[in-house]
């Protein structure tokens, strides 16, 4: 493709410096929801689930070490098993105490993985109740409760596994999160009926309770109600028989205090950014190796003009043009950033934990993927610098 200088140009490199808005890591509500902290039960003195989380005894719970899949899933899973008998309304799975009460009429989203191994002529959804108590089907304290089923599910390429998503007003009274399914037959094309019992396993993993309002956060009191809630170490029949019986634990702090009620705190004033784009040009055709150029301009920028100071974190940002499948592009995108990042390692520009991959594949388009000139737009990799305090910079043209 041949190129004006000043395309060319443009293409290779450009410094925008203004002020960006950082990505807040919003607070997860949910104790545990990892499920990679191991509770020692009383009982018999050995691991028999994981902190924060309980269910009844028709509910056989195991925890589940991550080999292959640590990426996605981290070390532990939590693995559960139940047989169903025909019943179509909710069942509860496994629930937690909130360490924080939620704030009347604000919105939050709970949202994890699921993996299930179900007979064929089965639907399974995953569902969700929110209330005073845990939720115990036909047990006069849950007759006011409803559970609703969550639809917004997705696959995980590569993977066993299901993203599902809720998002709810509070009520302010939420203190217990019962997480469950409906299971139904699947009648469609003249299946037959199943006949006996039939068992359900499910692994969870990744629980999220998130607030919508991203200045909400933990409560005054989250550490001292987790410890609270972590010193409960029964899994077997005094958790049984509470749950059943009064769908509370023996754990009690007083969510009337606003010490343990959810608070705002107002977000972080924006930091300075530069943006450093690096064009398809600077890359092998359709591959993801840095050429020399590319990493000509990545030493000027940071090594010689003294750019790497005072860093807080960099985002590294791939994108493709609309050609080819959308896994292709997403894995061409990643590729590219983490040569990118590899560079920026290799020269001590940041570590790990401040070098943030987001690839976007072709979703982000800055030109019309309608022209080859578009198109070579729209393959880029974008470094956004945010620094810890404003410092003069020199800007210099390639």
């Amino acid at each position: 493709m041949t190129c004006s200088k000043l395309y060319y140009k443009i293409l290779m490199l450009f410094c925008i410096f203004q002020l960006r808005t950082p990505i807040i890591a919003q607070s997860n509500l949910l104790l545990n929801g990892s499920f990679e902290e191991i509770n020692t039960c009383t009982e018999y003195n050995a691991e028999c689930g994981v902190e924060a989380w309980f269910y009844l005894k028709e509910v056989q719970a195991q925890m589940l070490s991550n080999e292959v899949n640590q990426k996605l899933l981290g070390s532990n899973s939590f693995g559960i098993f139940y047989n169903w008998n025909y019943y179509k309304n909710f069942t509860p799975v496994i629930g937690t105490i909130l360490p924080c009460g939620l704030q009347q009429n604000k919105n939050y989203v709970f949202k994890g993985l699921i993996s299930a191994r179900i007979n064929a002529k089965l639907n399974l959804r995953p569902g969700l109740c929110l209330g005073e108590q845990f939720y115990v089907p036909n047990r006069p304290f849950s007759k006011n409760m409803r559970p609703d089923s969550i639809t917004t599910i997705r696959s995980i390429p590569n993977s066993a596994f299901y993203s599902f998503e809720y998002t709810f007003t509070a009520t302010g009274n939420e203190q217990y999160l019962t997480f469950g399914t409906f299971i139904a037959e699947d009648t469609v094309a003249g299946k037959k009926t199943l006949v006996g019992t039939q068992t359900v396993a499910l692994v969870l993993d990744n629980f999220e309770l998130i607030p919508v309002d991203e200045k909400e956060t933990w409560c005054p009191a989250y550490e001292e109600n987790k410890n609270t809630i972590y010193a409960y170490n029964y899994r077997h029949k005094e958790m049984d028989y509470s749950l059943f019986g009064k769908g509370k634990l023996n754990i009690a702090f007083n969510y009337a205090d606003t010490n343990n009620r959810t608070i705002f705190k107002p977000l972080p004033k924006p930091l300075q950014t530069d943006t450093l784009k690096l064009g398809d040009v600077l890359f092998d055709y359709n591959k993801a190796n840095l050429k020399p150029s590319a990493s000509e301009i990545l030493s000027e920028y940071f090594l010689k003009n003294k750019a790497s100071e005072n860093i807080d974190s960099i985002y590294i940002e791939g994108h493709t043009d609309s050609i080819g499948s959308d896994k292709k592009n997403l894995q061409l995108s990643l590729e590219r950033c983490n040569a990118v990042r590899d560079w920026l390692a290799l020269n001590n520009i940041g570590t790990a934990d401040i070098l943030l991959i987001h690839p976007f594949g072709k979703s982000k388009p800055v030109a019309p993927n309608s022209t080859p000139q578009g198109r070579a737009l729209n393959r880029r990799v974008e470094l956004i610098i945010f620094r810890k305090k404003n410092i003069p910079r020199v800007s210099r043209e390639q």
